[in-house]
């Protein structure tokens, strides 16, 4: 199993990805809500943080190089070698630049030299057309019915999209 602070290493051309910290809700609570909305996910910053804070998920926040506030959350696990993001949200000033495939190929980076994961999963909810689009732009396609011997998604309205590293 990764440890919290591994993905925290890292850091791309214009991102950093670390650790969601006590400090961040005050932040973040600016444009949660909207980019929650806009993703169709239905959990509070709350239940994200609490659900994240176990052994098997985790948060991470997104920031832009030199600024210190988070411009959007990441949430990732690892099991069996898959490495799952079934959220991720930016605040709406920097969704369309490109921060978000940064973060996500960081983090996909970083399972594969930790070695932890080398096959990679997205959720997206089956209403999300740009979160769609955006899963294809990074090389995920939606997955087979057989493609997994276990589930992850446990509701009809999120669709697996799969990726393997090369």
């Amino acid at each position: 199993m990764p440890s919290k602070e591994g993905a925290a290493a890292a850091a791309g051309n214009r991102v950093l990805l670390r650790p969601f910290s006590r400090d961040d809700p005050e932040a973040i609570e600016r444009w949660y809500e909207e980019a929650a909305r806009a993703a169709f996910e239905g959990r509070r910053l709350e239940e994200l943080q609490s659900e994240a804070s176990g052994e098997t998920a985790w948060l991470l926040a997104v920031e832009r190089e030199n600024e210190d506030n988070p411009i959007g959350l990441l949430e990732y696990d690892v099991r069996d070698g898959w490495l799952r993001v079934p959220f991720i949200a930016l605040a709406k000033p920097y969704r369309g630049w490109g921060y978000g495939s940064e973060a996500v190929c960081l983090l996909e980076e970083w399972a594969v030299c930790s070695k932890i994961a080398g096959r990679f999963q997205a959720e997206i909810h089956v209403r999300n057309g740009l979160g769609l689009y955006f899963w294809l732009r990074l090389g995920y396609r939606p997955a087979g019915g057989d493609e997994f011997n276990w589930q992850w998604s446990e509701t009809r309205d999120k669709m697996p999209m799969v990726r393997v590293a090369n």
